[in-house]
């Protein structure tokens, strides 16, 4: 039996990732879960297991490569004895590739496996700007200029995270409102809890009655997830948002006990992949910047992001912050994210 290994989809919007480490060669014998090969994502370096034992064929990839979503890494065969897969055999394990005649000529013209393009049409077919993207996806480096004249690489997890913003601004439809809180009542200090913390509290009160603030869609259909946040964490590395769920966020200190610990392995780049899903609703807070407010913006896969400015000192002793929220307007209007805010300002004030 012959089984093609392909990389898994790690996160929730995932563009490309770097191979790092190979950990087996082609002859080795593996285990059900042993690790194939290191990859680094945008969020954190991970292992891809293998899906079954086996002998490791026909390795794919090569460190340092970079690969897009679904990438042949492998093949995994029953015995020692069984030869390397066929052109026919594997063309049937990827499944039909449903795409326009157009797009097929392209990835020929190319040279691009057009099973490892992604569609973005509604009808699931791959086209042309398919293709290219994922040509476009894969560049490296600066095409023109000469090595040593000023220029240097991007780094591949900038060079995913850019593209995934390009996407998101070009496809999803954003509103931002803007609101400035009395914050007076969750800055008051209290032993093991910081203000993150305590509006992470208020927050999730909020999204329980507001479920539209924690639904996805995908165009056509869409699906309400259970109340999480994800919390934007800045890294040596760069910003990673791992997710608190709903068991993390049922009290100030399963908040601060489950924040700790994602500040911590987030320095170590060891978040687990699993611990960036199903976030639909995303904090970030800039005012320890000294920044009043800010305009975030909503990813796939994303409803909704809010943005905390700084806490400056209002009239009567009180303390006044600014909040903006961005939301996916396919899901979200004006009205209800106005709504939402006046919950989360009454949460607060409470």
């Amino acid at each position: 039996m012959i089984t093609p290994v392909h990389l898994p989809q790690l996160e929730l919007t995932m563009e490309n990732v770097t191979v790092v480490r190979i950990l087996v060669r082609e002859g080795d014998i593996v285990v059900a879960d042993q690790g194939l090969i290191e990859v680094e994502t945008q969020k954190a370096v991970s292992e891809v297991p293998a899906p079954v034992g086996g002998v490791v064929r026909d390795l794919r990839v090569k460190e340092g490569e970079v690969i897009g979503e679904r990438a042949l890494l492998c093949y995994l065969t029953a015995s020692v004895e069984e030869a390397l897969p066929s052109e026919s055999e594997v063309r049937e394990s990827r499944g039909p590739v449903r795409a326009t005649p157009a797009a097929r000529k392209v990835a020929r013209d190319l040279k691009i496996d057009i099973s490892l393009v992604t569609p973005s049409s509604a009808s699931g077919r791959v086209g042309v700007e398919d293709v290219e993207a994922y040509v476009a996806m894969l560049a490296v480096g600066p095409a023109s200029p000469a090595q040593g004249d000023g220029w240097s690489d991007i780094p591949q997890s900038r060079v995913a995270l850019n593209s995934q913003m390009q996407r998101a601004l070009a496809e999803i439809p954003q509103i931002t409102i803007s609101r400035q809180f009395n914050v007076s009542a969750i800055c008051q200090r209290m032993e093991g809890t910081t203000f993150t913390h305590r509006l992470l509290s208020r927050l999730a009160g909020a999204l329980r009655r507001h479920p539209r603030l924690r639904t996805t869609t995908d165009g056509r259909r869409e699906r309400t997830l259970p109340v999480a946040v994800a919390l934007a964490i800045g890294t040596p590395a760069g910003l990673v948002a791992p997710v608190l769920s709903a068991q993390d966020l049922v009290s100030i200190e399963a908040i601060a006990a489950r924040v700790a610990d994602y500040r911590e392995r987030a320095e170590r780049r060891s978040l687990r992949p699993d611990e960036f899903r199903g976030g639909a609703f995303a904090l970030t807070n800039l005012g320890m910047f000294g920044v009043d407010f800010f305009s975030p913006f909503v990813f796939h896969g994303q409803t909704a992001v809010l943005a905390v400015g700084k806490i400056s000192d209002g009239q009567s002793g009180r303390m006044l912050a600014w909040f903006s929220l961005a939301a996916d307007h396919r899901v979200v209007d004006g009205a209800e994210a106005a709504r939402f805010l006046a919950t989360l300002q009454a949460e607060i004030e409470s």
